[in-house]
């Protein structure tokens, strides 16, 4: 399917983005991960849409792609769209996937083969995708929930709150410094063992008190 069927599909129904930390850095906890799923999942209502990019889920690897699942098992009435680069065709596709829209619009190598922007700040490959269906979209994209996450998150966080898109950010702390390999310490900083989303996204905190149900 392409960008403008799946905005026809969707319509003026609710759809959601969820962004955080990848396979460079991975969730610390399963289960703070797993509480965070579910209270995410109480702000999003009956038969929303919600927009997934295709990291793999794995329990022992756990990032945004775990997330995913995790929230398909909570919630199998949500039906998820995924906006992946075609080369990644052979990868296969999730159970819990409903709809696919695969694009050859990214670059053969480098960091914007996946997503996120360019030095000039335009976005590419993935990202631009979902903020091209963002502006197709009668009533545009409901609200981003960002769990943790890296360089490219927070780029995407920022642009999503420029473009008047509700931020709902959790803090999740990290097991690796964005490089898979070198363990994050107690003793760290709180942006090391947050990750980069952490100083800007502080203001987009959920909390009891804005909580949006």
């Amino acid at each position: 399917m392409s960008i403008d069927q799946i905005s026809k599909t969707i319509g003026e129904s609710p759809i959601f983005l969820m962004i955080g930390h990848g396979s460079k850095n991975q969730f610390l906890s399963v289960s703070k991960l797993k509480s965070t799923v579910q209270k995410v999942s109480k702000h999003i209502p009956e038969n929303a849409f919600v927009i997934y990019f295709g990291d793999s889920p794995n329990i022992k690897k756990p990032d945004i792609g775990y997330a995913f699942q995790l929230l398909s098992e909570l919630r199998p009435d949500i039906q998820f769209i995924m906006i992946q680069i075609s080369e990644a065709k052979s990868w296969g596709v999730p159970s819990f996937v409903k709809k696919v829209v695969w694009h050859d619009d990214y670059p053969s190598k480098g960091e914007c083969k996946w997503g996120g922007f360019t030095k000039s700040l335009r976005p590419c490959s993935n990202t631009k995708q979902w903020i091209r269906l963002h502006k197709t979209l009668p009533n545009g994209i409901t609200k981003i929930f960002v769990l943790g996450g890296g360089p490219i998150t927070e780029q995407e966080m920022l642009y999503g709150n420029k473009m008047g898109i509700p931020i709902e950010y959790y803090p999740m702390e990290r097991r690796f410094m964005g490089d898979k390999t070198t363990r994050t310490k107690k003793s760290g900083s709180a942006s090391d063992r947050y990750g980069p989303t952490y100083l800007k996204g502080r203001s987009f905190q959920f909390t009891m008190k804005n909580r949006n149900e």
